[in-house]
């Protein structure tokens, strides 16, 4: 992966990382994009980039035996894309008619519109990686060359290799092919992810016609995944709206009260301040009831350390999710390419059970009172329109 992401889309052109990507794959000055896929073909191999808010991601599986041939195919794409006018069109198009479903649908456009509410404008997390209908469609064949050109350097690099492969050789290898791809003079630019709370509890209700299931969004600006309270906040997040079938919400507000067709909890992982938030699918005359006790769930993460037999539950699962996410060459790839994007260490896995267990309930208590603010939530709505 490439650091440097959907965080960097200059205004007006949200989005761009996100289409430099998928038009980057689909064509090089040596390859056009049937070229590109026939190879893949003939040797039984897949290959996808995308772009999120801090990466630009590239993944590619084989054979042991073909991954030289499919590395060399990834160093070209990564190097030398063409960007194809006619791929251009065509990937725009695909975007454009995700953003029109988006559009249409409750629970993205809540989701939206909490990171609208939560971030102010220009903040880097306030658009989606995908940016909007409008950006996308003024974008231009120049704009993506400048986006490469920023982006899709050797200095933002980070490659994990994992499969039937010798690592120093491979290694070796990989420095062939890259050794002569020189950095931008100018260093990546490093943006600005600090945000703030708002000073009291902020609300939007968006009608979407032709619906009949609301959907919440409930949040606040997070915490970088480096932060000294990420293992107590993240066991928080866990235990309010993870575990099990969604932790305390799906058993209170779901399961007792009859409110929701789902509520969850997630802690974005990232760089900067992301999102924590609670997305809750409920029929509309239930919205008030259904956000008035996800508030008295988070109140209660505030005002009373969890259960003994409740923390362990959690850090159980968490110790013993890691494992099974190393079983697969992909799960180990994303670990390890995560390890480096957030410098935790090359013993963090070794690491990992100890970071967990040292959380106490005192510990998951603070987070959610430092961090959760209940009475300064931000809150997005979407849902069919009112009486």
């Amino acid at each position: 992966m490439l650091v440097g992401g959907a965080v960097l889309d200059p205004a007006g052109r949200e989005g761009l990382a996100s289409l430099t990507a998928a038009v980057a794959q689909r064509g090089t000055v040596s390859r056009s994009y049937d070229q590109i896929y026939d190879q893949l073909d003939s040797l039984g191999a897949s290959l996808s980039m995308g772009a999120g808010d801090y990466v630009v991601s590239f993944h590619a599986k084989c054979l042991g035996r073909h991954w030289p041939a499919v590395a060399e195919l990834v160093a070209d794409l990564l190097r030398r894309p063409s960007f194809p006018p006619e791929e251009l069109q065509r990937a725009r198009g695909e975007i454009l008619t995700r953003l029109r479903e988006f559009d249409q649908s409750t629970r993205m456009v809540a989701a939206r519109e909490l990171a609208h509410l939560v971030y102010p404008e220009g903040h880097p997390l306030r658009h989606p990686a995908h940016g909007y209908r409008a950006t996308v469609e003024a974008m231009t064949r120049e704009d993506l060359a400048a986006c490469h050109r920023l982006l899709f350097r050797p200095d933002a690099l980070i490659v994990s290799l994992v499969g039937d492969l010798e690592a120093s050789a491979a290694l070796d290898r990989v420095s062939e092919m890259l050794g002569d791809w020189s950095a931008p003079g100018e260093p990546l630019p490093t943006p600005g992810l600090a945000a703030h709370h708002p000073p009291e509890a902020q609300r939007a209700v968006f009608a979407l016609a032709d619906k009949s299931q609301a959907d919440i969004a409930l949040g606040f600006k997070g915490i970088p995944r480096r932060h000294p309270d990420f293992y107590a906040l993240d066991q928080a997040t866990e235990i309010v709206g993870g575990l099990g079938l969604m932790g305390r919400l799906g058993d209170n507000v779901r399961d007792r009260q009859g409110l929701a067709y789902y509520a969850f909890a997630r802690m974005a992982e990232g760089l900067g301040e992301d999102l924590w938030s609670v997305s809750a699918g409920v029929n509309p005359a239930n919205v008030e009831r259904a956000v008035t006790s996800i508030l008295d769930e988070i109140r209660r993460l505030q005002d009373e350390p969890v259960a003994e037999e409740e923390l362990a539950d959690c850090q159980n699962y968490l110790v013993g999710v890691l494992p099974l996410h190393l079983e697969t060459n992909d799960g180990l790839a994303s670990t390890l390419n995560d390890v480096e994007l957030f410098g935790l260490g090359e013993d963090y896995i070794e690491r990992y059970p100890n970071l967990v267990r040292a959380v106490t309930r005192e510990a998951v208590q603070r987070a959610a009172q430092a961090h959760l603010t209940a009475e300064r939530y931000s809150l997005a709505i979407a849902g069919p329109p009112g009486p």
